[in-house]
């Protein structure tokens, strides 16, 4: 490997890792402006979990990942469903996107349609009515 490519690839390293302490320091400085240590946005509106004005609230991406793989329908008849993500809006209430999921059955036909905040203090107990979170 040459000089060159030896400082390209240092260089690289530091701008990766400079830019993941600025992306660290942005969502701790949202969880204390805008985060709570409750289930539910403060001045939410809408039904929870199906508004996005009302999102799921929890702590970080993959904490939604793991939240989704735990909840069940539990709607008699159901089956069981695969989850997608669909993109991510804003809201009212909070700066910080709001990210959408569809809730998908067997035959990939949308179930249930729910949003949730990435960027809280702590994991909402709360689940969206007709919903369950199966044990760990």
């Amino acid at each position: 490997m040459g000089l060159f490519n030896l400082f390209r690839k240092k260089k690289n390293i530091a701008s990766e890792d400079d830019f993941m302490a600025k992306m660290e320091a942005m969502v701790k400085k949202i969880k204390e402006e805008e985060g709570t240590d409750q289930d539910e946005l403060p001045n939410h509106k809408g039904e929870f979990g199906f508004s996005k004005d009302n999102p799921i609230l929890l702590t970080s991406v993959s904490e939604s990942r793991k939240y989704l793989d735990r909840l069940i329908y539990i709607k008699p008849g159901s089956s069981q469903y695969t989850w997608r993500r669909t993109g991510s809006m804003q809201n009212n209430i909070v700066s910080a996107p709001i990210d959408e999921y569809n809730l998908l059955d067997t035959d990939f036909n949308i179930v249930k349609t729910i949003y949730i905040w990435p960027y809280n203090r702590v994991n909402s107990k709360k689940v969206p009515e007709g919903f369950g979170l199966m044990d760990d």
